[in-house]
This record gives C-alpha cells, sequence and structure tokens, in this order.
C-alpha cells in the first residue's frame, strides 16, 4: 500500500488555504510598520497580543493545521485545519513560548520589562499577567510554599496554572475523539 497518496484539495479548499496564506504574509511583513507605532503601543495587552501574533497564528494554521486535517481526515478539511492550528498555536504560545525567557513577570509579581516600546505587550506572559491582574488583584497575593518559599499568585496562575488551562483548551478545540486519534496513530 503507498503511503504517501495524493491530495484531494478542491478549488474552494485551494482557495481559503491561498487566501489564508496572503493574509498571513502580508500582516507579518506590515508588522515592521506598526509595531513601533503610537496606535499599536497604545493598546492594551490582549489587543497588542492578538494584533501582532494574527499573521503568526494564520501562518501555524496552514504550516501545522493542514497537516493534521490530513492525518486525520485523509484529505483537507478547512474546519479540521483551524482546529489543528489553533491548537498548534495554543501549543506554541501557551506553553512553549510562555516558559521561555525573558519573563515579564517576576515569582514576586513584579514586572520585570517596564518599556512599553519593548514590544512586551505582544508576550504571552504579560498579556497573561495584565488580563489576570484586570480580572483579579492578584499582584501583591504572595503565597509561602513549602520547599518552594515565597510565591506570587500572579506567577503561579501564568507559569503554571495557564499551560494546564491550555492543555484542557487544546483537548477541547481537537475534541476528544479528535486528539485520540491523534494519540493512536502517533503511537503506532
Amino acid at each position: 500500500m503507498n503511503r504517501f497518496q495524493k491530495v484531494n484539495i478542491s478549488k474552494d479548499e485551494w482557495f481559503v488555504i491561498g487566501l489564508i496564506t496572503i493574509l498571513a504574509f502580508v500582516l507579518i511583513g506590515l508588522l515592521p510598520k506598526i509595531m513601533n507605532s503610537r496606535w499599536f503601543i497604545s493598546l492594551i495587552p490582549p489587543l497588542q497580543y492578538i494584533s501582532f501574533n494574527f499573521g503568526f497564528i494564520l501562518l501555524t494554521i496552514i504550516l501545522f493545521g493542514m497537516p493534521t486535517s490530513y492525518f486525520l481526515k485523509q484529505r483537507i478539511h478547512i474546519l479540521t485545519m483551524l482546529r489543528g492550528g489553533v491548537s498548534s498555536w495554543l501549543i506554541f504560545s501557551f506553553m512553549l513560548d510562555l516558559w521561555q525567557p525573558p519573563f515579564a513577570f517576576g515569582p514576586g509579581g513584579g514586572q520585570l520589562i517596564l518599556l512599553p516600546e519593548s514590544l512586551v505587550g505582544t508576550s504571552v506572559d504579560y498579556m497573561l499577567g495584565w488580563t489576570y491582574i484586570q480580572i483579579f488583584p492578584v499582584q501583591n497575593v504572595i503565597l509561602n510554599i513549602p520547599i518552594i518559599g515565597k510565591i506570587s499568585l500572579l506567577f503561579i496562575l501564568i507559569y503554571f496554572i495557564t499551560p494546564i488551562l491550555a492543555v484542557l483548551i487544546v483537548a477541547l478545540v481537537l475534541r476528544p475523539g479528535i486528539l485520540l486519534k491523534l494519540l493512536k496513530n502517533k503511537a503506532t
């Protein structure tokens, strides 16, 4: 049996894939023009994060969502491609990038990067910290955890609780059946 079969993609699917790809590269190409503009710096961190990363999210949908869709459906299915791409983005951004230095917040809950011109607002940990502070005023809540010592609840929320939530969201986005199928096929 031939492992590499011809990929069946309809004209409508090619159109959507092409449109997403073009839009991704246009948005990424515009980043040098907007990232130091007053308009961009004045945005709240979640909007900075989305504005800065939207082109990269679309590119992730193409680069990781398409193979995921083909792997699961044996054809390119747009909704499965979107699910796979968004799930890949969540894994990369909210798990891997989150733990990659420089950190926006220290263990004491204070901000480590203070200049808005540094694009700190586009980082996932700064965006999450800003959001957690807006929803729950946890910046000054310090916990005394055995072995670890004193640590900010904000730090725990950003760097420990959020990755767990990201995994749960990925599982919900992919649906349990799709996630199980992916894991089974990876094991064989």
